[in-house]
């Protein structure tokens, strides 16, 4: 039976029924092509968490499937439907309610984290929870349902529409008019859904734990060879010294410091603004003049940022940070200009990644590892592709690295680049100058498949050292690497909510 749109239309309003083709379309992707996709039959965007809850109540009883988007900037097709479906779309969900003195924000799902810093930055306050660079377009519902590296411990609590249309909230929020301050009350009702891909309900509002601003120190050192790239990491981290180290090849660098011109603008424009006397905003220009070349010179490049109670102390500590990678590779790590940390604090949002510098089409793999096996992880990764050399080659392939951490872990994210057709998504997220150049581009059938082969078996490879991933969806194996009584708990708690498998079908191999 066909759900008239005039009672949908009632419910979230006419401009809230989406059912031209090109809608529909977009809401049938995220950033990689998935042959097996389905355009849902209608796209509805709710304003409200009582919105949300009607309209998925009437469609389950119609037993209609149902996929939760956010942006849809993923690339795993965690909101990629697989089957008829209808697409709820959480953009217009995205109001902010901050409690400065209990140090807490309830924020929709819907919300973009740029729009949440910008928020929170008059105030002194930022979000705990540490959110992706695409978070000029990615959704704080978004990154609840796809996790993030360094874990969700930022996230106190939840209002979640369950499959059948009825309500639940988590954290202290669950008690009736209480304050959501706390996630911790009782079991970790939150936790059920971080991660959950849309499986288990929708997200509607996300209680983000709150602090204030931290002064911060930075310092970047350039490697010549991976394995020692690693070790440096691994030995900061496992020191607890920095607040977050990310590393990049030399081609990431390159790509990193060339930029069109509007986006450099901004960049400057954020950086003189973050300087805060005109005096260090001379100063950091110039910094940022002289850096745009300093990746460039060298194989491999790592960016760290240490934060602290006063400046004096993040200095303190990056001291000891230099002095652990000079005490141990001396000669092999370099002091380089420390522009990138620098300015990815004052502007950590952007989407200019989602293509390559000529338009070529981006594809990632990642793997979260323990520190004991990230060296090995590496070396296996970098082995892999270079038995592929020959193939990479004669399809125009090409494989930036991006490592990173916040914590004790490291995630190594293997890039895939090659010259593609781009999709109505990356279109969507262009200059209109750039749609104009990277437009026309033909299909490329045989790179696309190598990318898809080895996609898989790179995740193979993190898997066989114990990686674990964000952004399951439909991609990273779940089910079948998990031991029996977990798999079962996960298969009853899948039951117990949606018993017919009607809310996001398939994500997380359920």
């Amino acid at each position: 039976m066909t759900i008239p749109r005039a009672v949908l239309a009632a419910i979230v309003g006419e401009a809230g029924v989406l059912a031209d083709e090109s809608s529909r379309r977009l809401a049938a992707a995220d950033v990689f092509t998935w042959p097996d996709a389905v355009v849902p039959d209608l796209v509805l965007r709710p304003g409200s968490t009582d919105e949300t809850a009607r309209v998925v109540s009437l469609l389950a009883r119609e037993r209609r499937a149902m996929v939760p988007r956010g942006a849809g900037l993923s690339y795993t097709a965690g909101a990629v439907p697989h089957a008829p479906a209808t697409i709820i779309d959480t953009a217009r969900l995205d109001a902010i309610e901050i409690n400065a003195d209990d140090l807490y924000a309830v924020v929709g799902a819907g919300c973009t984290w740029e729009k949440l810093a910008e928020a929170l930055k008059p105030r002194g306050l930022r979000a705990v929870q540490i959110s992706p660079i695409s978070g000029s377009h990615s959704t704080v519902g978004g990154a609840a349902s796809q996790n993030i590296p360094g874990g969700m411990d930022g996230i106190i609590g939840l209002t979640v529409v369950l499959p059948d249309g009825s309500v639940a909230r988590t954290g202290s929020g669950a008690r009736r008019g209480a304050s959501p301050f706390q996630r911790y009350s009782g079991p970790d009702l939150t936790g059920l859904f971080l991660g959950d891909c849309g499986a288990f309900g929708i997200k509607t509002e996300v209680v983000l734990r709150l602090a204030a601003e931290r002064p911060a120190t930075f310092a970047s050192f350039a490697f010549a060879d991976a394995d020692d790239l690693v070790s440096a990491m691994v030995a900061l981290l496992k020191r607890g010294l920095v607040s977050r180290a990310f590393a990049m090849d030399q081609a990431k660098g390159e790509a990193a410091s060339k930029m069109e011109v509007g986006e450099a603008a901004k960049i400057l424009g954020a950086v003189v603004k973050g300087a805060g006397s005109m005096g260090k905003a001379l100063k950091d220009v110039a910094q940022l003049a002289r850096g745009r070349n300093a990746l460039q010179n060298h194989p491999w490049s790592l960016h760290l940022t240490v934060e602290a109670v006063t400046e004096q102390a993040a200095g303190a500590q990056m001291d000891l940070a230099r002095g652990l990678i000079g005490e141990q590779f001396r000669e092999r790590a370099l002091e380089i200009d420390n522009i990138v940390p620098k300015t990815l604090c004052v502007k950590p949002y952007s989407v200019r990644g989602m293509v390559g510098l000529q338009g070529e089409r981006w594809v990632p793999v990642h793997g979260i590892l323990p520190l004991s096996r990230a060296r090995t992880c590496m070396a296996a990764l970098r082995a892999h592709l270079a038995a592929q050399a020959t193939e990479l080659s004669s399809t125009g392939v090409s494989v930036q690295w991006l490592v990173s951490s916040v914590g004790a872990y490291l995630t190594i994210e293997p890039m895939f680049y090659w010259r593609d057709a781009l999709d109505a998504i990356h279109m969507a997220h262009l200059s209109e100058r750039n749609r104009a150049r990277f437009g026309g581009v033909a299909e490329n059938p045989a790179a696309r498949a190598l990318v898809r082969r080895l996609r898989a078996e790179l995740r193979d490879v993190l898997d066989a050292h114990d990686a674990v991933h964000a952004q399951i969806g439909r991609f990273y194996r779940l089910i079948e690497l998990m031991d029996a009584g977990s798999r079962d708990l996960l298969t009853r708690v899948k039951r117990a909510l949606d018993p017919e498998a009607r809310m996001n079908p398939g994500a997380l191999g359920l």
